[in-house]
């Protein structure tokens, strides 16, 4: 069986390394982007299942990156999950409602929530 393609974008070291060691455990191919420019060309290359996608990073933030996959009909099958540090009801509206991710997660954020939507939002792609 296939391994299950994941990729990571955020502008932070530190997360982008706890997301690689832990998602490489839990048994996904794990591939990383800097930013969202960096994103965008690694969604084509990489053809990942799911996204991790922070949202404020230098060239093009998170935001945008969800529209534009959002925006285009082949990427229909691609999952989006948006960990951030903004936090307000307001940002969780814009993720989810306006740009169409599928979960919205917050900084500092539990490992095994995340494990656990990410999961969940594959296996519904499955069905």
């Amino acid at each position: 069986m296939d391994k299950k393609k994941i990729l990571v974008v955020d502008d932070e070291a530190n997360i982008r390394e706890l997301l690689i060691v832990n998602l490489a455990a839990a048994g996904y191919e794990v591939e990383t982007a800097l930013n969202g420019r960096d994103a965008i060309g690694k969604i084509v290359s990489f053809r990942p299942a799911l996204i991790v996608l922070d949202v404020m990073m230098p060239e093009i933030d998170g935001w945008e990156v969800c529209k534009l996959v959002r925006d285009d009909e082949s990427l229909e099958h691609l999952r989006i999950v948006m960990l951030t540090a903004k936090a307000t009801d307001r940002d969780r509206m814009i993720g989810r409602g306006i740009f169409g991710a599928d979960e919205y997660i917050t900084k500092p954020f539990d490992m095994d929530e995340l494990l656990s939507t990410i999961k969940r939002l594959l296996a519904e792609n499955e069905n």
